[in-house]
């Protein structure tokens, strides 16, 4: 069983390449691209972890992290942005505060290398997850 990703990144350049790593890493990917795609596919869809940008066009990322709250999403989300540091900081204090899992946030340009492995590691604890479910243990 693959795991689901959404991708929520508004520069096409980097949505394909955050895509391309995420499949490398074992999800399948949903990409939008704007504050309200992604509150409205959160509510529709399962997803095992999400990544968000912080500067979505006009909006801010850190809506998004509110939404995510309020639909009590307990993935892992991992923040990617090239926001200065105090912000991408704030915004995980935001996320930690809103009882969200807050991974440390990745600047961008990306260490694509860590990124891949960061997701492997998500996708491998959900795959085990499902598994003990699966079994009743």
């Amino acid at each position: 069983m693959r795991n689901e990703l959404l991708v929520i990144e508004d520069a096409d350049v980097h949505l394909s390449i955050l895509r391309k790593i995420a499949t490398q890493a074992g999800f399948m990917t949903t990409g939008v691209s704007s504050v309200d795609a992604a509150c409205a596919i959160l509510q529709d869809r399962h997803f095992d972890c999400v990544t968000l940008d912080l500067s979505l066009g006009e909006r801010s990322g850190t809506e998004v992290l509110d939404c995510l709250s309020k639909l009590k999403f307990r993935g892992p989300v991992l923040i990617i942005s090239a926001s200065e540091d105090d912000a991408l900081d704030a915004s995980v204090r935001i996320g930690n505060f809103l009882e969200l899992h807050v991974y440390p946030p990745f600047s961008k340009p990306i260490n694509l290398t860590l990124l891949r492995q960061t997701l492997k590691q998500i996708a491998n604890g959900a795959d085990s997850q499902r598994l003990v479910k699966a079994t009743g243990w």
